[in-house]
């Protein structure tokens, strides 16, 4: 059988639109001939995740994310619809976990099982959760070694001061003048120990007499032993005279504190101790010092360059709306603007001197996150200047616009402006 012209013509654009159609589906991660079921996740913020983004499990791919789309009931949450084209069960308490995929932001869903031994069927919604963004994670890790090193610092000023008051000009001179001192009573004694010697060689003669002198004086004593052991008794009755008066309680706290005193400089002489440390081993101080300098220098270059540390790439391919505003523009007044400046899962020290540029700082807690912003502004090229001075320390610092209380986009700000 001859098939005609027009008909081959026809199976031919009939094969051309089927390879089109499956080609456009398997860009986008679908396989039209194999079956899928479909789940659904909710979420506050998908965090820029977007459609065809890959769905694993324990590391492999077992479906991608075929829309995303908001709620019907209005709240401002997102529907995450996921397509799934394993057969493995999911139990029941299945978690669709958006995370970062690599450090250029890229997005994944992992999937972690639940522990229920009843199994969801399509249809079913799974439970969200959100990984936190690179940025928070440095902020979270570095926030209490910030706060530790201030204390650090604190500490270490007290100690240097304490040192500086008393290694002053004075002591130093007081020290040297006593070495020169015991240099010249070294060589006073020096002398004397001479001179004693040639007295003692010349006087030879008048010591033997000296030691017959002490023999006699000894039998005397030995003659006189009886008036000696009347006088010994009249001592004895002196002496419980004066135990009578709790003398040996006073000698024995005298005691007690000698021996403290000499446990504390003994640990001093032995460095035990940071005094001990800092008498025995000057390269301690040095040390410390060089630590704090080198500390200091890191912390503000990565307040002032935070990009040599971490680096991050965005990429949008939607609109974006311009934040250039004229300098005549009329701001109506129910318009107010904030800046915020961050978003944290632990709280943050509003004292901290990296909010010095904001001005006074607010906390408000949304969910498990603390979000962080300015006081409200009414001119506009006052909260721009105070932007560009906050983005040196948080690059993600964003523009809120306000109309009666209400956030709306800055591009309706420049509609409300035209009117």
């Amino acid at each position: 059988m001859k098939i005609s012209k027009p008909s081959k013509i026809g199976i031919l654009v009939i094969l051309c639109l089927t390879v089109l159609i499956w080609g456009i589906n398997f860009l986008k991660g679908r396989d039209i001939f194999r079956t899928e079921k479909v789940f659904y996740a909710r979420y506050k913020n998908v965090g820029g995740l977007t459609a065809t983004t890959l769905v694993t499990l324990n590391g492999l791919k077992i479906g991608y994310v075929r829309e995303i789309y908001f709620a019907e009931d209005h709240t401002g949450d997102l529907i995450v619809k996921i397509a799934v084209h394993n057969n493995f069960p999911l139990p029941k308490g299945t978690s669709a976990q958006i995370a970062s995929s690599d450090f250029l932001g890229s997005k994944v869903v992992k999937l972690n099982l639940g522990h229920s031994e009843k199994i969801l069927q399509a249809n079913d919604t799974l439970n969200s959760q959100m990984d936190g963004d690179l940025m928070q994670q440095v902020n979270e890790q570095i926030a209490p070694i910030k706060a530790k090193a201030e204390r650090l610092i604190e500490d270490l000023d007290s100690i240097v001061s304490a040192a500086s008051k008393f290694l002053n000009n004075d002591s130093q001179r007081n020290i040297s003048e006593s070495i020169r001192q015991i240099h010249s009573t070294m060589n006073n004694l020096e002398s004397l120990s001479a001179s004693l010697n040639e007295i003692v060689t010349g006087q030879k003669k008048n010591l033997s007499s000296t030691i017959s002198n002490i023999n006699d004086i000894s039998g005397n004593l030995k003659t006189n032993s009886g008036k000696l052991e009347h006088m010994i008794t009249n001592f004895s009755s002196f002496s419980d005279s004066l135990s009578k008066l709790e003398l040996n309680k006073t000698v024995e706290h005298i005691n007690g504190s000698v021996a403290s005193l000499n446990q504390i400089l003994s640990k001093i002489d032995t460095a035990n101790g940071t005094i001990g440390l800092l008498v025995k081993d000057p390269k301690l101080y040095q040390n410390i010092t060089s630590s704090t300098e080198s500390l200091n220098q890191l912390l503000v270059d990565l307040r002032r360059n935070p990009k040599r540390y971490v680096h991050f790439s965005a990429i949008d391919f939607g609109k974006k709306t311009s934040t250039n505003m004229p300098e005549d523009s009329q701001i109506p007044d129910n318009v107010k603007f904030k800046i915020q400046i961050s978003i944290s899962k632990s709280s943050l020290p509003l004292t901290s001197p990296l909010f010095k540029e904001a001005g006074p700082v607010f906390e408000t807690k949304l969910g498990d996150d603390f979000y962080y912003f300015t006081e409200e502004f009414s001119s506009y090229s006052k909260v721009r200047m105070i932007l560009n001075k906050v983005q040196d320390a948080f690059p993600q610092a964003l523009l809120k616009c306000y109309q009666n209380g209400k956030e709306i986009s800055f591009k309706k700000v420049l509609k409300l402006i035209k009117k």
